[in-house]
């Protein structure tokens, strides 16, 4: 019994409209799901006290704008928030150099442990941060590095490199080697290869191990909270536990306060979202 192909067609295109729209519906629905909260977070940051009680899913009839000012100066959201770039920014400098260091040997010099240091930098996907917070607490005291930015960014950077190795070494790999012996055949050293060729041609991976690691090191929050007990030198995560403890009762400079620490995660990422999916997606084609 034979198929007539041409009556199927209308069939077929009638399913794959249909399923498109429920595709369609069912982001749409997940997007609301996640989009909602944020919604109201940034609607109650704007609200007073009184509204937030009376009508709190309302839109706010009058914007309490300085709600963002008083989190940002008397909560101590400023000094906070310099904490975090310090920490942030030298760690994340730190994990940008030395995996691609890192990757560029595994991909150019070919010595007996290459395979081993390879597996060795993915070995550190299997130990969770959690496991290793006493036996580091312990290192950090005997070096007196408690309650510094030192204890945070060596943590940091020793978390940041397995994935930031691997990451740039799958899009090393992609890169012709005609491009290195070219440079070396112009003179150039090892070091002048790494950064005249290929750092030039790896933005697209830098960038999508730079906002990975942006976002974790940000948002990092047991180990900036166990290792630095100074109010004045937390990290905005710690920083806004500390703030929540003291302005229980505020919901408006809580939420505030939020909207604040998110902030640069958000803006990190619509800055670089285009060069974070090209360097995912190139970095996971070869291996």
């Amino acid at each position: 019994m034979s198929v007539d192909t041409d009556a199927a067609e209308p069939i077929r295109d009638i399913a794959v409209e249909l399923f498109d729209k429920l595709s369609a519906l069912f982001v749409f629905v997940v997007a609301g799901v996640f989009l909602v909260p944020v919604l109201l977070l940034l609607v109650t940051s704007v609200k007073s006290k009184t509204e937030i009680f009376t009508n709190p899913l309302a839109l706010p009839q009058d914007f309490q704008i300085e709600n963002y000012a008083t989190a940002w100066t008397t909560g101590g959201f400023d000094q906070y928030f310099m904490n975090s770039v310090i920490v942030v920014s030298i760690s994340l400098a730190l994990i940008l150099l030395l995996s691609s260091l890192a990757a560029y040997a595994l991909v150019q010099f070919d010595f007996p442990a290459d395979d081993f240091m390879l597996v060795f930098f993915l070995a550190g996907f299997m130990i969770p941060p959690q496991v290793l917070l006493v036996p580091l607490y312990t290192i950090m005291n005997a070096l007196n590095l408690l309650n510094t930015y030192f204890s945070l960014i060596f943590a940091y950077v020793a978390f940041g490199l397995p994935f930031s190795v691997f990451l740039l070494r799958q899009f090393f790999v992609t890169i012709p080697d005609t491009y290195a012996e070219a440079a070396r055949m112009d003179g150039c050293t090892e070091f002048q290869v790494f950064f005249r060729v290929y750092l030039p041609l790896s933005v697209p991976a830098l960038a999508a191990v730079a906002i990975y690691q942006f976002v974790f090191l940000w948002n990092e929050f047991l180990y900036a909270i166990i290792f630095i007990t100074d109010d004045a030198k937390r990290t905005l995560p710690a920083g806004l536990m500390a703030f929540q403890g003291q302005y229980a009762g505020d919901w408006a400079q809580l939420a505030a306060g939020i909207v604040i620490a998110v902030t640069p995660t958000v803006i990190f990422f619509l800055l670089f979202q285009r060069q974070f999916m090209r360097g995912i997606s190139m970095g996971t084609t070869k291996g």
